[in-house]
């Protein structure tokens, strides 16, 4: 089965104002089911069927008013020789960044970066009507918003709620015509919402539902036979509401009727039975109450003993939320019952005193709970645990404990932390941590070198510095640690050749090495490292590890689809990302954020490839099918709060595709979106990296602007993507990356005709610039002389 489309919106509701009672009453019904789990992940011609019908859009067309007769002009191609707008210079064709300069006779600026609250459209020039042409009204407004149209694009299928009012409202036909000229026709639900119930269905539909639209996406003459495929009478009751609902959720999810209803009616005798199940869980939770009570007098005075108990007890907790979670407990509920759990056992602790065993017991309850929400995605709560582990732990940090084994754990909760501080991007308490904890593994190793459990936790350690050390660039340093951690690894390996968990280890180190030689562009090195790696966790199949397992085995096949992919061997990252995304599609139900996000990227990997491929349907639903993710993980009860950055990525490379196909209008809208989510984060979390996804953002409306031949509303993009850049650039003038960017908006702006004697004069600067540093590819390296040409030609006129 090929790739299949999962855009943002599982549906997009349309009606008009009479309409609203029923359009409010279906969306609650939709976006309340809950999917049995018989058919969770049962393939379908919509693709895999979900866990729910969230989100939806819908959009409320304004009071009814009889639409006018309007005079639609044929669309003509323009003549060649047709001029150019007043006051705008011609365009010039724009190659590739790839592109050889000698494939266009007149450059134009290289392609923009690869890597956006939503601007009005700009308005479009109207060219003078003859004398003798019909009056046309220019509306004052477009009829749908960029929100609306952007919706449109990325829903899957369009439910029309159809009444004489409907029929009537230019927004809801102009809906129905967007969404069909996408070529989604056979998408569309028609529930004949009002009017008399003798009437026709087609007087209640707008005429771009009622007739076929032309090649040009206009509504045409000829009726539409049938008016959609789906069509549900809901007029004086003729269909009960929650049958409605139940035919349309059927048609939402690729079932039949039958097919849905039977499971959907025991999920729901099933949920009683839950609900049952926790208020008898409440009941015992009370029961617990009085337990705990009694272990808070009776245990203290034995630590050891206690701390079994507040361990045990952690653990137990934990696995059953998991369990829950694994059968649909909302997350919501989740963190309801996680968080008094979680303080009621670390108030036990502190029941223990400052006892060394229970303060380290107190710092790895805190650091569990914060760990769970962590796997619901949610950082924000997280940061408050970790810094209060930290505050627990630094006491026993410059303390010669006694007790080897309470080194060993507190060794173990420096790099949790360590590991938890740099996913939230703090490498300077990353670091700390982890040299904290490499020093006590060293300590430990050093006592009894002959112990494999003590040289495991030290490669752990060294693993944890080099991790933490990449991620500050220091890459020399880096290596080092993962060379020695390599080699303790490759020890313990050959002193136990059946252990699969000694296997796994050494396959880390590999993939760390190879993470080096990628940062360093050298990437048959990287290749070398990753494929030792992936051959001896592929030896090292333990069923047992369930999940973690799978996903590590994805990560790495990621990995070496990336440098496939740099080194120009795109069949085969396509090869190896596929084999990636199976292996995440089998564990992808399970209740972990971060898996769901893993599973996102490797959509976008495969998109990424097919793309280069020039196969832009497939791309397009490989991007649509990472965006949806991310939507569902954005739009989790409670909101999930980290990789903001993700959805504009996922919006951005959708416009992309958009733009390669053709389809200027649906980039723009894709673009828009991005830029509103690209300034929000910036405008929260001010960084150079913000403000240049900014520019980036801006630049590609630009881009896509100057495609629909708005040049003045195009330039005015680029304009502001160049302030931003020229802040940057003046920030950090060894960013080889800014400085390039920088010229390729000067090199736009010059070719558009704004200032091009000045703007070629800063780029050839720029270019002169990073040649002489040796920092332009020899792609990049092509334009310096076009450039030069181009600056001479502007200083001639």
């Amino acid at each position: 089965m090929g790739q299949v489309v999962r855009p943002t919106y599982r549906a997009f509701i349309v009606h008009a104002k009479a309409d609203d009672a029923l359009a409010r009453a279906l969306q609650r019904g939709l976006e309340d089911i809950l999917v049995p789990w018989a058919l969770i992940g049962r393939d379908t011609p919509q693709g895999p069927v979900p866990k729910t019908l969230r989100p939806l859009f819908r959009l409320l067309a304004p009071a009814p008013a009889v639409m006018p007769e309007r005079t639609v002009p044929e669309r003509t191609a323009p003549a060649a020789d047709a001029p150019a707008v007043a006051g705008e210079p011609p365009a010039a064709p724009i190659p590739a960044a790839g592109e050889s300069p000698a494939a266009a006779e007149t450059p134009a600026p290289p392609a923009s970066p690869t890597e956006s609250s939503t601007d009005s459209p700009a308005p479009e020039t109207v060219a003078a009507a003859p004398p003798d042409a019909p009056i046309l009204l220019a509306p004052a407004a477009p009829v749908l918003s960029d929100e609306a149209v952007a919706a449109l694009v990325e829903a899957r299928h369009l439910i029309v709620l159809c009444s004489p009012d409907a029929a009537t409202s230019e927004v809801v036909d102009e809906a129905v015509r967007r969404f069909k000229s996408l070529g989604r026709g056979d998408r569309v639900v028609a529930v004949l919402a009002g009017g008399d119930p003798e009437a026709s269905e087609r007087t209640l539909c707008p005429p771009a539902l009622a007739r076929r639209l032309r090649p040009d996406g206009s509504v045409g003459d000829e009726p539409e036979e049938p008016v959609a495929p789906v069509v549900i009478d809901a007029r004086s009751g003729r269909t009960p509401p929650s049958e409605v609902v139940m035919r349309i959720a059927a048609t939402l999810l690729g079932l039949g009727v039958d097919e849905f209803r039977g499971p959907a009616e025991r999920a729901v005798r099933n949920r009683r039975r839950l609900r049952g199940w926790l208020g008898a869980a409440a009941a015992i939770l009370l029961v617990v109450g009085g337990g705990v009570a009694v272990v808070r007098f009776a245990l203290p005075a034995h630590p050891p003993l206690f701390d079994a108990v507040l361990g045990g007890a952690t653990e137990a907790t934990l696995a059953s939320l998991t369990a829950a979670e694994r059968l649909g407990l909302p997350p919501a509920a989740a963190i309801a019952i996680a968080e008094p759990a979680g303080a009621m056992l670390h108030d036990l602790a502190m029941a223990g005193g400052d006892d060394p065993r229970l303060r380290l017991r107190r710092a790895a309850i805190l650091l569990a709970f914060a760990q769970h929400r962590e796997t619901l995605g949610l950082a924000d709560g997280g940061r408050a645990r970790v810094a209060a582990v930290e505050t627990l732990l630094d006491p026993l940090s410059g303390e010669r404990l006694d007790d080897l084994e309470l080194v060993r754990t507190l060794v173990g909760l420096r790099l949790a932390v360590a590991t938890t501080r740099l996913a939230h991007g703090e490498t300077d308490r990353a670091l700390a941590s982890a040299r904290a904890a490499l020093a006590g593994a060293e300590r430990l190793a050093a006592l009894d070198p002959s112990s494999p459990d003590r040289q495991r936790d030290l490669s752990r350690a060294a693993t944890a510095m080099g991790d933490v050390l990449v991620a500050r660039a220091a890459l020399d340093d880096a290596l080092r640690h993962y060379r020695a951690a390599l080699a303790v690894r490759d020890k313990l390996a050959a002193l136990d050749p059946a252990s699969a968990s000694a296997r796994r280890d050494l396959s880390v180190a590999h993939e760390r090495i190879g993470d080096v030689a990628a940062a360093r562009g050298a990437l048959d090195d990287a290749l070398k490292s990753y494929r030792a790696g992936l051959s001896l966790r592929l030896a090292a199949v333990d069923p047992a590890a369930g999940a973690g397992w799978q996903r590590s085995l994805s990560i790495l096949y990621n990995k070496i689809g990336d440098a496939q992919m740099a080194q120009g061997a795109v069949e085969d990252a396509l090869g190896s990302y596929r084999a990636g995304l199976a292996l995440q599609l089998a564990v992808v139900d399970r209740a972990d954020a971060q898996a769901r996000r893993d599973l996102s990227v490797s959509y976008e990997r495969i998109g990424d490839v097919l793309k280069a491929q020039r196969a832009y349907d497939d791309a397009l639903a490989a991007y649509r099918a990472s965006l949806a993710i991310r939507e569902r993980l954005a739009a989790g009860d409670p909101p999930l709060r980290r990789w903001p950055r993700d959805l504009p990525v996922s919006q951005e490379r959708i416009g992309d595709v958009l733009m390669a196909k053709g389809a200027a209008e649906e980039a723009l809208a894709a673009y828009r979106t991005s830029l509103a989510a690209r300034v929000r984060i910036a405008t929260e979390a001010p960084s150079p990296a913000a403000q240049r996804d900014v520019a980036v953002a801006q630049s590609k409306i630009g881009d896509a602007l100057a495609a629909k031949g708005q040049g003045a509303e195009a330039l005015a993009s680029y304009r502001a993507a160049l302030a931003v850049s020229q802040q940057l650039a003046l920030l950090d003038p060894t960013n080889v990356q800014w400085q390039w960017e920088l010229a390729v908006l000067h090199w736009r702006l010059a070719s558009a005709g704004d200032e091009p004697a000045e703007r070629y004069r800063a780029v050839v600067v720029t270019l002169r610039d990073l040649a002489a540093r040796r920092k332009l590819s020899p792609e990049q390296s092509r334009w310096l002389p076009l450039a030069e040409r181009e600056l001479a030609k502007a200083r001639g006129r």
